[in-house]
């Protein structure tokens, strides 16, 4: 899936906006080696503000460089992982129950079509399914209408999102896609405002993550090394 060529404005923020969403949504896998002069053909920019971009990016050790020219996608260590996957059920399970409280029946149905994306793509693109699984985590921080909590989550989605595409290569299909799914319980739990409910379901399905904690675990990385 190609990034989207950028016309002319604040190029350098509007860069840095695409690559970020593209490594939340799991368009680069771990190990992936980012090239500034590829990226800034294929967004229709000069050097610049792919570079700018770049450097914002690893500062927030959501890339790492190695050289001046060697930029990669990292892979998290297992511990970082873990850390991460804690910090977000505390605070998406916040979220959900925050949301179970907020939610419309226009903003229940619009749940329903992310989750019915999700499960058509799991069966056949998982890096499509990220998305749409980052699409239904994402509507319900928007839908409990806590700003700061959402950038810190949205934060910590652009370390973890490369291995999202892993996970959903990782796990069986039928356990993605079968009726036991926790978004489904988010769901029924929204249906019925019932704020304990989401988040106990939210979380449960964020504590899938140690799925690949596991796969990090027995995965031989050769010379790539996991950063924290």
């Amino acid at each position: 899936m190609p990034l989207v060529r950028l016309e002319s404005g604040n190029l350098s923020s509007r860069v840095y906006q695409t690559i970020r969403e593209a490594l939340i949504n799991g368009h680069f896998e771990p190990g992936t080696r980012l090239k500034i002069g590829a990226l800034a053909e294929e967004l229709g920019t000069s050097i610049t503000p792919v570079r700018e971009a770049i450097f914002r990016l690893v500062s927030e050790q959501a890339l790492v460089m190695s050289a001046a020219t060697s930029v990669q996608v990292p892979y998290l260590s297992p511990d970082a992982l873990r850390e991460i996957r804690c910090i977000r059920m505390e605070l998406e399970g916040l979220a959900a129950a925050q949301a179970a409280l907020r939610i419309t029946n226009g903003q229940i149905r619009e749940l329903e079509a992310i989750q019915r994306r999700f499960v058509a793509a799991v069966r056949t693109d998982a890096k499509q399914a990220s998305m749409h699984n980052r699409e239904f985590h994402f509507a319900l921080l928007r839908i409990a209408a806590m700003p700061k909590l959402e950038v810190i989550v949205e934060n910590l989605w652009t370390l973890m999102g490369p291995l999202l595409s892993v996970f959903h290569d990782t796990v069986p299909v039928h356990r993605i896609a079968g009726k036991d799914h926790p978004h489904y319980d988010v769901l029924a739990a929204m249906r019925a405002h019932d704020p304990a409910r989401a988040r106990d379901a939210i979380v449960r399905d964020i504590d899938w993550g140690k799925l690949v904690e596991a796969w990090l675990l027995e995965k031989d990385r050769g010379e790539t090394e996991p950063v924290a």
